[in-house]
């Protein structure tokens, strides 16, 4: 979880993340080109964030597309709502037919 939280750290590594979310999956190059660092760069960037197993790898050919690892998202957010207890409390919530009171 450390790893998550550290990789996620960075808005490079977010917006890595968000632009693999937005188009399914990219290549490297197709990263780059949104980027004005270095390619050396992006790959330490993508390694972070597969090290923390937040994108899986595919290789076709030479190149490498990199997805979203939805199933690391979906622990992150579940430990997230048990540390904070909210899972209850948002089940009770989403579940009732009425507002609660105060």
């Amino acid at each position: 979880m450390n790893k998550v939280f550290q990789a996620l750290s960075h808005r490079d590594r977010r917006e890595v993340l968000r632009l693999i979310k937005h188009h399914g999956e990219l290549n490297a190059g197709e990263l780059a080109a949104h980027f004005t660092f270095s390619k050396p760069t992006l790959s330490h960037h993508l390694r972070a964030l597969a090290e923390a197993e937040l994108i899986v790898r595919e290789r076709r050919g030479q190149f490498l597309y990199y997805q979203i690892n939805q199933s690391v998202f979906e622990e992150v957010l579940g430990a997230m709502f048990e540390l904070f207890e909210l899972g209850e409390s948002a089940d009770k919530a989403l579940t009732s037919d009425s507002p609660e009171k105060p």
